[in-house]
């Protein structure tokens, strides 16, 4: 239950990428840390929020998976569901009701909320505070 496949991802990864809330509640019943990392920083929620799986979110919130985390690039998970978004703002918002941070750059100098104002074919940025201020 908590091996590693070689990119370093556990059975709770998949769960959260794949939407799996019932698979989700028993391997972390189970022990499994909500914020295992795989090699290049991904935590399950990263895999939740790119997925925009909410109730997946939820699960993992609830077992204290950090909304600060970071992948090797300084991505939040928030930074994930804003790139990932396609105009949907269920993940986004309660990432940031949950204390993810609109303004945390990722190590390009990108923070969330400047990701959803470059965002052209979506409104991304009516999701956030302020309906559409940027800042980097």
């Amino acid at each position: 239950m908590t091996d590693r496949d070689r990119l370093g991802r556990t059975a709770v990864h998949y769960a959260a990428a794949d939407g799996d809330v019932h698979g989700l509640k028993m391997l972390l019943a189970g022990g499994i840390d909500p914020d295992a990392a795989d090699v290049a920083g991904w935590t399950p929620l990263h895999f939740a929020a790119q997925a925009h799986g909410s109730p997946a979110i939820e699960v993992l919130l609830a077992a204290r998976a950090s909304v600060h985390a970071v992948d090797g690039h300084g991505n939040t998970p928030l930074w994930r569901a804003v790139f990932c978004s396609q105009g949907e703002g269920a993940a986004i918002r309660l990432l940031m009701e949950s204390g993810a941070d609109p303004d945390q750059v990722n190590a390009h100098g990108v923070s969330p909320r400047a990701l959803a104002g470059r965002i052209a074919n979506r409104d991304v940025a009516a999701h956030f505070p302020g309906g559409g201020a940027t800042s980097s």
